[in-house]
C-alpha cells in the first residue's frame, strides 16, 4: 500500500507540471511581436 500511493502522488506531480509549461506556452505565443509594453502599437 505505501508504494501504491507515493506512485499516484509521482503522477500527479508530473501532470500538474506538464500542465503548467502547456499553459505558459500557449499564454506566450499569444502575444505576437513585442507583446505591446513599449508603445510601438502592435
Amino acid at each position: 500500500m505505501n508504494e501504491n500511493w507515493q506512485s499516484i502522488a509521482a503522477i500527479a506531480v508530473i501532470i500538474v507540471t506538464v500542465a503548467l509549461f502547456i499553459a505558459r506556452a500557449a499564454k506566450r505565443r499569444k502575444k505576437p511581436g513585442c507583446g505591446g509594453s513599449c508603445g510601438c502599437g502592435k
